[in-house]
């Protein structure tokens, strides 16, 4: 049985739209810069450098987003320091175990402060930075740092999923992969910045890498949305999300998910002409990641929107 917790999905516009495009796409550059300071060369690590200046600059729009959407400042505090009228809250910081939206705005806090690492290391590579050198590479090149700071960025990344589920808002009532979904497409629009960065650099290896992970999470992605899908048909909740055309829903969902960010990358990295360690020249590569990005934010708009075609419906 369906319980819906909030019948009108007000908060359904473009402005989360915009915010957790930014916060899942700071997520998957974070988590590409963490793989290539872990395991990758010298290359990887340059280029993680130049997509070091991301994250953070992504991390403070989102804040500004969510404030704007909540309407007033103190509200989006709230969630952080504990209110005067929240008195059987012990201590200066706000933190209820039950709130999935508490959970997830320490992890993005959290996550934000820890993307100002990656932005130094930019200005450190880039010859912009003159104060405490050692610190920074010791922080953003150091192994078990960047493995927690990944798990921060996963987290991050899956976070939207999580209280849309845990939200029981019509369509996603019952879902049991909204989180792992939200992950997957983080990493892939990650990947996709990747590849238009190291395509920008001619780096021919990260571009090898930036290609194979397009590859594989577009790949994913493609399982878990037929799994997603067929889930919500068994819960018979898949209407307003495949055929509904309020807010342009289904056409979104086809045509930007569907097509763009998980069979565009698949077929042309496939099929796309040899070229060192990828399939796809490097141009190419750069036009493949801009059209994800793009499949990516439709995922956003179409998983948000069809909570409006449900009540449509």
């Amino acid at each position: 049985m369906i319980t819906n917790y909030v019948i009108e999905p007000h908060w359904a516009n473009w402005i989360l739209t915009l915010e957790m495009f930014a916060a899942g796409l700071a997520a998957g550059i974070f988590f590409f810069i963490a793989l290539a300071n872990i395991a990758g060369d010298k290359e990887d690590r340059e280029v993680a450098a130049r997509l070091g200046f991301l994250p953070a600059p992504l991390m403070v729009v989102v804040a500004v987003l969510l404030i704007v959407d909540l309407g007033q400042p103190g509200r989006f505090l709230n969630l952080l320091f504990t209110s005067p009228i929240a008195a059987e809250r012990p201590g200066p910081f706000m933190f209820n175990p039950n709130s999935p939206m508490n959970w997830g705005t320490w992890i993005i806090a959290v996550f934000g402060i820890m993307t100002v690492v990656p932005f130094f290391d930019g200005l450190l590579h880039t010859g912009r930075l003159r104060i405490l050198p050692g610190l920074v590479e010791t922080l953003a090149h150091n192994p078990v740092g960047m493995a927690v700071a990944a798990l921060f960025a996963l987290a991050t990344g899956s976070y939207s999923g999580v209280l849309l589920n845990v939200s029981n808002q019509n369509v996603w009532a019952d879902t049991y992969i909204l989180g792992g979904l939200y992950v997957v497409f983080s990493a892939l629009s990650g990947f996709a910045a990747a590849a238009i960065v190291s395509d920008r650099m001619r780096a021919t290896r990260t571009a090898g890498a930036a290609r194979s992970g397009l590859l594989a999470t577009a790949a994913l992605a493609g399982v878990l949305v037929a799994l997603f899908v067929a889930n919500l048909s068994a819960l018979g909740q898949a209407e307003p999300l495949i055929s509904s055309g309020t807010a342009l829903v289904a056409p979104v969902f086809w045509i930007g998910v569907v097509g763009l960010a998980i069979l565009y990358p698949i077929v042309t990295i496939a099929a796309g002409p040899r070229l060192a360690f990828s399939r796809v020249s490097l141009s190419q590569l750069a036009v493949v990641g801009t059209i994800v990005l793009v499949g990516v934010l439709a995922f956003r708009w179409s998983l948000l929107h069809s909570a409006l075609a449900a009540v449509a419906h």
